[in-house]
């Protein structure tokens, strides 16, 4: 037990000096939704999420939903207590909507209500965020959401005009941009088309993810070397130790 608590220590420390972000992608199918990609230091975890007959469901398709795999069960539940025990490790929870975006995020902000510490962990620290993605309303009604919500933006259109206290980050597909499968090195024609994108983001003042990327040591290297903000992976706990070796 102790050498399970020197190894999360180790990690947690490491994590808070190095740059490089982990995006748990898929979280929920983990061996331990939440806490495998926790205790990897992991700094964005991913819940796609189904709104059925009043209640939130953690799954990856409808026919999927199991009725104990809940949002609450699943993720604010665990966050809530290693919030109470100030284990401040800075975190978003990206919560992809699969249901519609009204609805949905409505029933998701009163989940999060229902714990008061965990929707006032943004506003002093900004350690723990709660970022919608999936179906989302249009950029001009973010405002309208509590000041615990934010947005994963899938576009550059607008960014301009958004209120940049509300987007988290920006997200695109890597199959928009490249065929690559990460087992050899990208081309450089389509590290430009990467980097010209990547930088565009940067420029607006906001972090960058791609998802669908490839899931091997060379991908997470490469997409380091193109400073992609949070790496996408299945892996947190190998992706973590990647980057810490």
């Amino acid at each position: 037990m102790l050498r399970n608590l020197y190894t999360f220590l180790l990690i947690i420390g490491l994590n808070s000096v190095f740059a490089q972000k982990i995006h748990s992608h898929n979280d929920y199918v983990q061996p331990r939704p939440f806490w495998e990609a926790y205790e990897s230091g992991a700094n964005s975890i991913e819940a796609d999420v189904f709104l059925v007959d009043g209640k939130l469901y953690v799954a990856h398709e409808k026919n999927e939903i199991n009725p104990e795999r809940t949002l609450e069960k699943l993720y604010l539940e665990p966050l809530n207590k290693v919030n109470k025990a100030r284990k401040r490790q800075e975190l978003q929870i990206l919560i992809d909507l699969k249901t519609s975006a009204e609805p949905s995020l409505q029933a998701v902000s009163e989940a999060i209500a229902k714990y008061p510490k965990l929707a006032r962990a943004h506003s002093k620290k900004k350690y723990i965020k709660f970022v919608i993605s999936g179906n989302r309303p249009p950029i001009s009604e973010y405002t309208k959401y509590p000041s615990y919500i934010f947005f994963d933006h899938q576009s550059l259109k607008d960014l301009e005009k958004g209120d940049k206290s509300k987007i988290a980050l920006v997200s695109f597909s890597i199959g928009s941009y490249s065929k690559w499968k990460g087992d050899k090195p990208m081309t450089d024609e389509e590290k430009l088309k990467l980097k010209t994108i990547i930088d565009s983001v940067h420029t607006y003042g906001y972090p960058i993810r791609f998802w669908a990327t490839p899931d091997t040591p060379l991908a997470w290297q490469t997409l380091f070397d193109l400073s992609v903000d949070f790496i996408n992976t299945d892996q947190p706990k190998a992706s973590r130790f990647f980057f810490i070796k």
